[in-house]
């Protein structure tokens, strides 16, 4: 893969990265295979967490990357923990960093990120508060123990950039127009069906921020599954079920797979640096790097795409 700047900075990254949240989802050898298949395809990009694979996604970075000569952008995140308190905690914050470098065998990272930064639990006291951010709460993000704990790493040379992530977009705008970071991470948000994230990734760029993309194969868009169609399940409005319909329709008639179709349509939105695919195989991240060479889809496919 050709490298290209990592946003507004001046390190390099690639347009596909790689997500841990599946690496151990065949086996952990597997995962392995996986990350260095990565990196002979060209992939410099690399994204983890504490909490995927129940833990063991950063071991496996930690297992393939180890060694390696090739300049890479590795990310891993803060959170999920046990207990509300442990968010606020700088002592629980640095144990689990701590612990991220170990599985990961590395005595720093290029990026750390606060992981589900839509939760409640980062940004108050409140433990009464479970789940997402609260509407009638006004937050003092910036001043967040978490926050001041990543600025303090990056302070120390223990990370090069620091950032949030997160899942809901409402949520993820709220935080990130009174936060200052450097990269900003939205999942579940950009995809053939959904694009939510146009509404947050111009404020992103405003900002400053690295804007990364994840779970675009979410939710039947990897491979079509006709079954949700035929009992569709709660999250799966009448409205979505349409145009689920159209999409695999359309998706036939173009002849190629619905994952290069998914990753050549995101590839080609200028306002995304980097799309994280969250692969378990090695011929998942072939596919998905082989898409992208291709180039963007044929104008008149995106524009029905566009119009589901």
């Amino acid at each position: 893969m050709n490298p290209q700047p990592y946003g507004p900075t001046k390190a390099t990254t690639t347009k596909i990265g790689l997500g841990g949240a599946f690496l151990t989802a065949s086996s952990f050898a597997d995962g392995v295979a996986t990350v260095r298949r990565a990196l002979d395809l060209g992939i410099r990009y690399f994204d983890t967490s504490p909490m995927y694979c129940q833990g063991a996604s950063q071991a496996v970075l930690g297992e393939a990357l180890e060694g390696v000569k090739q300049e890479y952008l590795l990310a891993t995140k803060l959170g999920y923990f046990a207990e509300p308190p442990r968010f606020h905690s700088r002592m629980a914050l640095i144990t689990q960093f701590e612990e991220n470098l170990r599985l990961l065998r590395r005595e720093s990272v290029d990026t750390l990120q606060v992981h589900e930064a839509d939760f409640h639990h980062w940004w108050s006291n409140d433990e009464t508060g479970q789940g997402r951010l609260k509407p009638d709460i006004s937050y003092d993000f910036n001043n967040a123990p978490v926050l001041k704990t990543l600025r303090e790493l990056k302070a120390e040379g223990r990370c090069q950039f620091i950032g949030i992530s997160g899942n809901t977009a409402d949520n993820m705008k709220r935080v990130l127009e009174n936060v200052d970071i450097d990269t900003f991470l939205l999942a579940f948000n950009y995809d053939l069906i959904r694009r939510r994230a146009r509404n947050i990734l111009p404020i992103a760029k405003e900002k400053g921020c690295v804007k990364l993309v994840g779970a675009i194969f979410q939710r039947g868009l990897a491979t079509p599954q006709p079954e949700l169609l035929e009992n569709p399940p709660e999250w799966m409005t009448p409205d979505l079920v349409s145009r689920y319909k159209k999409l695999y329709q359309l998706q036939q008639e173009s002849g190629l797979s619905l994952a290069e179709m998914g990753v050549r349509y995101v590839a080609s939105q200028a306002d995304v640096d980097t799309i994280i695919i969250g692969a378990k195989l090695p011929s998942e991240i072939e596919e998905c790097v082989k898409a992208v060479e291709k180039g963007p889809l044929p104008k008149d496919l995106i524009g029905e795409i566009e119009a589901i």
